[in-house]
């Protein structure tokens, strides 16, 4: 029997247990996203190179995030669009045509940035699709492809519109990703693609932590610092050497990456790509002279080819143009030497290097050619001889490759191999030179507002992004904050324009830092760390106007700073200098003479410098007014020649400031507007929630009130019938015993007697006069029927009209007097009412000299009524917070005593 029952419960846990919801394919929380990058070309690689042209490539980065897990398991996500790249051949004739969401086509005047194309998908617990939909609100839009490649004709623009993937040519993408789920977090990190109708797919970023893609592992013999160091992207990664020399070292790569691997004494240049292992073993001790290293892996030759070409770009092969002493042969001789030697490297590589490495490098090349003639012709103002006009006589060699160049179509845009932005700076110089010569060149220095439209009439895609990004970011750091208002609607234009966030991201940041010098706020950091370890307070300067001089190797002229400090003695100056060890030259000795002229010596915060003091880089200056209270008049103040015009205003501005600017006042009354508004506020609701609690209150005691009263008039309802009986009873004895003119009698002074209980039957408390008149007559009526005497005493100063009592309360207890106590007596019966004060309270006394009160005695089935009401009605007066009691005593007769308070009559 016992293990049937067992057996049953066993097989009911599962049911008796509280459901858990299931969990889901991926495991992620709600809110999670990855971001997937698709690619879709014949080599079916992550990152196809572009070599050989003419190939058609899409690329899609896909982010899935998760909206809703449900309890069944299944997963609901949005896959937004984050960024579509389109590179479609037209024709032999007309080249490329290509597109990138990140750098769109550029509007000006964007009120915010357009939608993104959305999907909406749900799969099981299993890994299944349950649908996949376009959101309705969110649809992709066809986008604009432009000609991206150099053209063959002018005056020809070609264009072509394309619609991103719909859900049916996504759906096999996202298959193939549920198929290749990892073990850790689900997300696989790459998905190769068989054929190249199929998308290959990497793992690019999340919101999570994710393994890496690309790995770099080895040792270190005679490691001292115990970590290695990578460049990636623009920050460097450090991982740890073992006690044994080892170190592993993942990577989350999203492209090619050339990178270079601090290693102490023996680094050097590395290439990985998506899915690479790169195994080192290195010595980092240099006593023996630097020992090579030994490469291993899926990433060794494409490793070796880094460092080996490495020397070929940076190497001395003539190809320095910066000099003018050169000539253009040599130059050409030059570049020829190192063209070979190039080729050469590339062909021992060739089979053994990756792809990618090859066409990285093959890119990078060419724009290192065309950055040497570029700099070249500049130099030497755009003349191959002296006797030559500019432009006159350039090779067609050099005007060709320039005009021909693929501007737009790079997919390498590497900040740290920097040949190919290099380019796009000196091919920007040379377009604006040619154009102006013929109309006299500009009429206006060269600006970002003067290169605006030439940029956008000139360049697009990357390549156009990129040179705004750096024109705004030139401009905004070269000028105050005033002037920086005149930037703001270019700012804001390229933050909604552009949808690369390694581009947004500085310049938001160094825009913020730019606000910081804002008129009206103190010093960004008004404690100066010094290159001695100590620290200048810019506070101790309060009291008087303070001109800051932020310098980091720029050109002073001594004589004009020592009359500007002479020309104002109220202020002091303070020239807070970084140095530059070869470069800071030494300021003339008077100004170390004067009494308002400090110089401080502050730390050199490398890229922290124009947060702290404003100054972009070296050979930069930052001069800042402060007025007395510390805070900023001016900032970046220019001077033309050395004249300090602007200096002077600044100086005169501050010693006008007033402690508080109208902004400031308007700020400090609106605080004080709020401040009173919000305290009149509470105030009101205070009071309002002080008078809806007392109304309350009110209601509650209200409400007690009336329950006493209605308990009250419920017992004197059951008191008054009671009453009624006995006296009805008596008369009917009365008449039975044919004592007709006592019943008579009795009737009389009944109907009396009726006629007060019912004129007070309202009301709750009665005179104490009323209610002994109506006692006394009651006690009339029961002497008709047993003759027997009583007596009511009232003291004399006792107005019993003031005092108020319950109404009926004595009668019970005088009708128990009479029928238990002297009924059976006659004349012998004597009933006596007394009333007295005592303090505060009322006493009522009602004796009988009957035989005692023995409730005890009784049969048991005979219970007094009376007393009963009588005692419910002063526990009623107890709840009401007073003391009213019933006492009763035996001796010689019985004593009844009934105390009732005064006050709460």
């Amino acid at each position: 029997m016992k293990r049937t029952v067992y057996l049953w419960l066993l097989l009911c846990l599962p049911y008796l247990l509280p459901a858990q919801d299931k969990p889901g394919y991926f495991a992620l929380k709600p809110g999670d996203w990855f971001d997937m990058q698709i690619t879709k070309h014949k080599d079916n690689n992550y990152y196809p190179v572009m070599e050989p042209l003419l190939q058609f490539q899409r690329r899609y980065v896909l982010r899935y995030r998760l909206q809703n897990q449900l309890p069944n398991g299944n997963q609901q996500y949005s896959i937004t669009h984050e960024r579509v790249v389109a590179y479609t051949p037209y024709d032999q004739k007309f080249g490329w045509m290509g597109y990138d969401s990140y750098y769109p086509p550029y509007k000006q005047g964007l009120d915010k940035k357009p939608p993104k194309g959305m999907f909406l998908l749900e799969i099981t617990a299993n890994g299944e699709i349950v649908s996949l939909t376009t959101d309705k609100d969110q649809p992709p839009l066809p986008v604009l492809m432009t000609s991206y490649s150099p053209q063959k004709q002018v005056g020809i623009s070609i264009r072509s519109t394309f619609s991103p993937m719909p859900p049916e040519e996504l759906r096999p993408a996202i298959e193939a990703m549920l198929k290749w789920r990892s073990a850790n977090n689900g997300i696989p990190g790459l998905i190769p693609a068989k054929t190249e109708y199929q998308y290959a797919q990497l793992l690019t970023g999340a919101s999570f932590p994710v393994a890496g893609n690309a790995l770099i592992k080895g040792t270190l013999a005679h490691a001292h610092k115990k970590q290695v160091e990578i460049e990636l992207g623009d920050s460097t990664l450090s991982f740890p050497v073992n006690s044994r020399g080892e170190f592993y070292c993942p990577l989350l790569l999203t492209k090619p990456e050339r990178r270079y691997i601090a290693m102490e004494n023996n680094g050097g240049y590395v290439f990985l790509a998506p899915g690479d292992t790169l195994i080192i073993e290195a010595d980092a001790d240099t006593s023996r002279g630097r020992q090579p290293r030994k490469l291993s892996g899926s990433a060794q030759w494409s490793s070796m080819l880094a460092e080996e070409v490495n020397d070929v770009f940076y190497g001395d092969e003539g190809m320095n143009t910066m000099y003018r002493n050169k000539t253009l042969q040599e130059v050409l001789a030059a570049q020829e030497s190192a063209n070979a030697r190039f080729k050469a490297v590339l062909q021992s590589y060739e089979g053994k290097a990756s792809p990618e490495s090859i066409d990285y490098y093959k890119t990078n090349w060419q724009y290192r050619i065309a950055d040497d003639w570029l700099v070249f012709l500049y130099n030497h103002g755009y003349r191959v001889a002296p006797e030559k006009r500019p432009f006159e006589g350039i090779p067609e060699m050099i005007t060709t490759g320039i005009d021909t160049m693929p501007v737009t179509m790079n997919s390498y845009h590497d900040n740290h191999f920097s040949f190919y932005h290099q380019y796009l700076d000196w091919l920007l110089i040379y377009q604006q030179s040619r154009i102006g010569l013929s109309a006299g060149g500009s009429s206006e220095e060269s600006s970002f507002y003067s290169n605006y439209f030439v940029l956008l009439s000139m360049l697009k895609g990357y390549p156009l992004y990129y040179k705004l990004s750096k024109g705004i970011n030139e401009s905004m750091k070269a000028n105050s904050f005033a002037k920086n208002q005149r930037l703001k609607p270019y700012f804001e234009d390229f933050i909604r324009n552009c949808d690369d966030s390694s581009i947004i991201k500085p310049i938001i940041k160094d825009w913020k830092f730019m606000e910081h010098w804002a008129p009206g706020n103190t010093a960004p950091y008004p404690i100066l760390s010094l290159a001695n370890g100590k620290t200048y307070d810019l506070k101790t300067q309060h009291g008087k106007t303070t001109c800051l001089i932020f310098d980091h190797a720029s050109y002073f002229q001594d004589s004009a700073l020592v009359k500007m400090v002479k020309k104002h003695p109220e202020v002091t100056f303070v020239f807070a200098w970084i140095n530059e060890p070869g470069l800071n030259r030494r300021h003339d000795p008077e100004l170390a003479t004067l009494p308002n002229f400090n110089s401080i010596e502050i730390k050199n915060q490398g890229d922290k410098n124009y947060e702290v003091y404003g100054i972009s880089e070296m050979g930069k200056k930052n001069v800042v007014v402060l007025d007395q209270w510390g805070k900023i008049i001016s900032d970046h103040i220019y001077s033309d020649d050395n004249l300090w015009d602007d200096l002077n205003t600044a100086i005169d501005d501050a010693a006008k400031a007033p402690r508080f600017s109208v902004l400031q006042k308007a700020g400090v009354m609106n605080i004080i507007g709020w401040s009173l508004g919000s305290i009149l506020f509470t105030v009101l609701v205070g009071i309002w929630i002080y008078r809806v609690r007392i109304q309350r209150i009110k209601r509650a005691e209200a409400m007690k009130t009336a329950i006493r009263e209605l308990e009250i008039k419920a017992i004197r309802s059951q008191m008054n019938p009671h009453f009624i009986f006995n006296a009805l009873n008596s008369i009917q004895s009365l008449i039975n015993t044919s004592q007709y003119k006592a019943a008579n009698t009795y009737l009389v002074k009944f109907s009396l007697l009726l006629r007060s209980v019912l004129h007070n039957v309202e009301k709750n408390m009665i005179t104490l006069a009323d209610e002994l008149a109506t006692i006394r007559l009651y006690c009339e009526l029961e002497q008709l029927r047993f003759d027997f005497s009583f007596e009511i005493d009232i003291p004399e100063e006792l107005a019993t009209d003031l005092v108020d009592i319950p109404g009926m309360i004595l009668q019970p207890l005088v009708e128990n007097a009479i029928l238990h106590g002297i009924s059976s007596k006659g004349k012998a019966g004597l009933l006596r009412i007394t009333v007295g004060k005592q303090g505060a309270a009322l006493l009522i006394a009602v004796y009988d000299n009957g035989q005692g009160y023995h409730p005890e005695a009784g049969n048991g089935t005979h219970k007094s009524v009376g007393l009963k009401l009588v005692q419910e009605r002063l526990q009623l007066f107890s709840i009401a917070g007073q003391t009213a009691s019933l006492h009763i005593s035996n001796g010689n007769g019985t004593t009844a005593l009934l105390t009732i308070p005064i006050e709460s009559v």
